[in-house]
């Protein structure tokens, strides 16, 4: 359009309501950004002029912001942009406009939301038992877990069909939860349920970027942190959906109730290790029974709900000459293990960050206190809280010395060539490593040997499958213990 005052030809109502439409949500994304605040006052000839519309399209547009409380719509007055709490903080529009503008406070809440309603929407579930339900919630919930076990699920393009159908499928899920309530109230929630859903999935999952460009999700950054979504699944949180459904199935009100609680304490940095919520869900399954469970998925389900009450988790050391992405794959996979992350160099006695940039190599002596600082922090790691740190780990009398500490630390060697690496550290910015020390590093460098508790891994490769891999490895040596 080139003006306000541009007539749409007649009979494009379809191409008035999708200007209308942008309109609202352009309109409506600056009032929630705040953009227009609070008793701003808007005209019709205003939304205009702004945005390049007729005035019937204006008119409309503040028509349907006064029906969703952004604004109150007065005659001969216009109107006024309200406070957030006159909103429809419900709608559909509304929500999606507010996880554009500030993604983890509504996040925070719709989660809260969920924690509210979804344990209760359980209970009610079980005590009604409807068989269309059951049926439905224990298919999705083994479908669930089959799609997070599909060895392509992480492959950032082999695997956007996988993930979709996850995606299509936990929604399914929670909606049919909360029809299990049989409370209307709770049905009408669904929606917001379903979108906090899915903009954490969307958001957070590494394979919906292209293949080359990979965005590394934050590390975690606190207790009951909403976490972000992990490469693949947890299998503990596919459990738990299972056993949610066959408690249901099998009418045990406050085993589901428990379930509930659980898988959205999962998402919650720390919260699943609750003591509340564990023995909540201990009493829980004390009252379940596992032969309701379909035979090949018994075994796998009495081993995830053991392995949570028992789990050990050991300390993952990045490890690898500078250059090779620690930083970048040790922040990744703490964020997708659910677990604190630590950049070794922040251990660096200063004398030491001076020599690197003095261009000076360390030598044994002064590493010394380095490795120590480290060994001391992987030795406070709890056994359930689990750490992911990074530390070059150059020489296998330094990784002797971290075994010391933690003698079930594994790490992860990422390896990548001498040019390669060189290129990455010349091309960083606001680090005290010179790309001229990495030849040195090269030249310290022993590769882990065979009886040394790791894994090799191509440092080339994009993110989100180095840290798949680690996972897989990771699940692997866990039940072979």
């Amino acid at each position: 359009m080139t003006g306000p005052e541009v007539d749409l030809p007649e009979g494009s109502e379809d191409a008035l309501r999708g200007s209308t439409a942008r309109v609202v949500e352009r309109l409506g994304c600056q009032i929630v950004a705040g953009g227009k605040p609070r008793d701003h006052h808007l005209t019709v000839d205003a939304v205009t002029h702004e945005f390049e519309v007729t005035r019937p399209m204006a008119r409309e547009a503040l028509q349907t912001l006064h029906q969703k409380g952004l604004v109150n719509l007065q005659p001969r007055i216009g109107a006024t942009v309200q406070a957030l709490e006159r909103w429809d903080l419900l709608d559909p529009d509304v929500i999606a406009w507010r996880l554009e503008v500030a993604p983890d406070s509504q996040m925070r809440s719709l989660t809260e939301l969920r924690e509210v309603i979804e344990p209760r929407a359980a209970r009610l579930a079980a005590l009604s038992r409807s068989a269309e339900i059951c049926h439905d919630l224990t298919s999705h919930a083994r479908t669930l877990l089959a799609l997070s076990e599909d060895p392509d699920f992480a492959q950032p393009r082999k695997g956007a069909a996988i993930r979709q159908r996850f995606r299509d499928v936990d929604a399914a899920f929670h909606r049919t939860l909360l029809a299990g309530s049989r409370n209307e109230l709770f049905v009408r929630l669904s929606y917001p349920v379903v979108m906090a859903l899915n903009h954490r999935i969307d958001r957070d999952w590494a394979g919906a970027h292209q293949e080359a460009v990979i965005t590394p999700t934050r590390a975690v950054v606190g207790a009951d942190t909403v976490q972000s979504y992990p490469t693949r699944p947890e299998p503990i949180a596919m459990w738990l959906h299972m056993g949610l459904a066959y408690a249901i199935d099998q009418g045990l009100a406050t085993a589901a109730e428990a379930f509930a609680e659980a898988l959205l304490a999962e998402i919650r940095s720390g919260r699943l290790h609750d003591p509340g919520v564990r023995d909540r869900l201990r009493a829980g399954l004390d009252l379940f029974n596992t032969n309701g469970l379909p035979p090949a998925h018994r075994a796998g389900f009495e081993e995830a709900m053991a392995g949570l009450f028992h789990a050990r988790r050991a300390p993952v050391v990045v490890m690898g000459v500078s250059g090779c992405g620690k930083s970048t794959v040790g922040r990744y996979l703490a964020e997708s293990l659910r677990v604190p992350f630590e950049e070794g160099d922040s251990f660096h006695p200063r004398r030491n960050v001076q020599s690197m940039e003095n261009r000076t190599p360390l030598d044994d002596r002064s590493r010394s206190p380095w490795l120590a600082a480290i060994a001391g922090r992987m030795r406070a790691a709890g056994a359930e809280e689990g750490l992911v740190i990074t530390c070059s780990a150059l020489r296998r009398i330094y990784r002797e010395l971290l075994r010391v500490a933690r003698p079930d630390a594994v790490f992860v060697h990422l390896t990548i060539d001498r040019d390669t690496a060189t290129s990455r550290v010349q091309g960083r910015k606001s680090h005290f490593m010179p790309a001229s020390l990495v030849s040195s590093q090269f030249e310290d460098l022993e590769p882990l040997e065979d009886d040394e508790a790791g894994m090799t891994v191509d440092a080339t490769q994009p993110v989100e499958r180095i840290v798949a891999e680690v996972q897989t490895e990771l699940v692997r040596r866990t039940r072979g213990h």
